[in-house]
C-alpha cells in the first residue's frame, strides 16, 4: 500500500520550515521499503508577520491533503490540530529529509504511527 508524505523544506534536503512559514512542499511517495519523489508544491506561507488567516491556513493543509504526513521543523498547537482534524499526522523532525525517509522504510512498525 503506497501513501505520500509531504516535508517543509526549502532546499529539498532538510527539514527546516516551519508549517506556517513554509513556501514548498516536497511530496514523496512511499511503497513498502521504496520510495519516490512526486513533486514540488508551492505554498503560500499562511504565517505573516506572526499572524495567520484561517484562509490561508486552510489552503496550506489543503495542498498537502492528499498525504498521510507532513513533517516541519515546527508547527503550533493551533496548526497541528488543524492538520490532524484533516487526516494528516503533523511531525516536528528537523533532519535530513533522507533521514527521515530511511527511518520510515527501515522500521518495523508504521513509523508515522509511532512519531
Amino acid at each position: 500500500m503506497s501513501y505520500k508524505v509531504a516535508f517543509a523544506s526549502s532546499d529539498g534536503k532538510v527539514v527546516n520550515q516551519h508549517f506556517g512559514r513554509t513556501k514548498q512542499f516536497l511530496i514523496i511517495e512511499i511503497d513498502n521499503k521504496e520510495y519516490k519523489y512526486v513533486e514540488t508544491r508551492v505554498n503560500e506561507p499562511s504565517c505573516q508577520e506572526f499572524e495567520h488567516t484561517e484562509d490561508a491556513m486552510n489552503k496550506s493543509i489543503e495542498l498537502i491533503s492528499d498525504c498521510k504526513a507532513v513533517f516541519v521543523a515546527r508547527i503550533g498547537q493551533g496548526a497541528l490540530a488543524q492538520v490532524e482534524a484533516r487526516g494528516i499526522k503533523g511531525i516536528e523532525a528537523p533532519y535530513f529529509v533522507e533521514d527521515v525517509i530511511d527511518k520510515i522504510l527501515n522500521s518495523k512498525v508504521n513509523i508515522i504511527d509511532i512519531y
